[in-house]
């Protein structure tokens, strides 16, 4: 993104080319305030260092039920151990490598699979909008999500739940849980 100093040397420019091209002040004035206009009313938001703005987190539970983050429902696609997340406990989740098989798997060696609780703390600290995607288990997904919003009132202006499953919906609905946006 342009910093202040950079903006102001680019409208100048603009300023004298196309006073250069049209030789009238009046009409160079009125082309590059309605460019600066312009693209000031369609500005995206101010991203984040790393360009994110919003980020999903997709809800799993370990076999003795700590929230933590994995898009799918084993661990054989994305780690180097094997099996279904249902029946892995945390602290064998902790013990595998979560970018064995990522492409830049030397630069993130050892990454760990991280608890909904780190994964929420980090997108607080970095301002990022939070999409919760509740895989299943609604009755756990849905009383850790109200403990994550009562711990952290943050949430309740910069995330949204969502789910195929109906009954974390409702179970997280603002008629349920005040303030909580979902879907419905």
């Amino acid at each position: 993104m342009l910093q202040l100093g950079d903006e102001a040397t680019l409208y100048s420019l603009v300023f004298v080319v196309v006073l250069l091209g049209t030789r009238s002040p009046v009409w160079t004035t009125v082309l590059t305030a309605s460019l600066y206009l312009f693209l000031a009313m369609f500005r995206f938001p101010q991203a984040n260092k790393n360009g994110a703005t919003g980020v999903e987190l997709d809800l799993e539970f370990s076999a003795d039920g700590v929230p933590i983050l994995l898009h799918d429902d084993t661990v054989d696609r994305t780690t180097n151990g094997s099996g279904p997340l249902s029946q892995i406990r945390f602290s064998d989740l902790g013990k595998l490598d979560a970018a064995a098989k990522h492409r830049l798997r030397e630069k993130f060696a050892g990454e760990k699979i991280p608890t909904l609780e780190e994964a929420v703390e980090e997108c607080i600290r970095l301002q990022l909008t939070i999409y919760f995607d509740v895989k299943g288990h609604p009755d756990e997904a849905a009383a850790a999500l109200t403990a994550l919003y009562k711990k952290h009132p943050v949430l309740y202006n910069s995330s949204i739940v969502c789910s195929f499953e109906p009954k974390v919906i409702y179970r997280c609905s603002s008629k349920r849980v005040p303030g909580v946006r979902t879907p419905i």
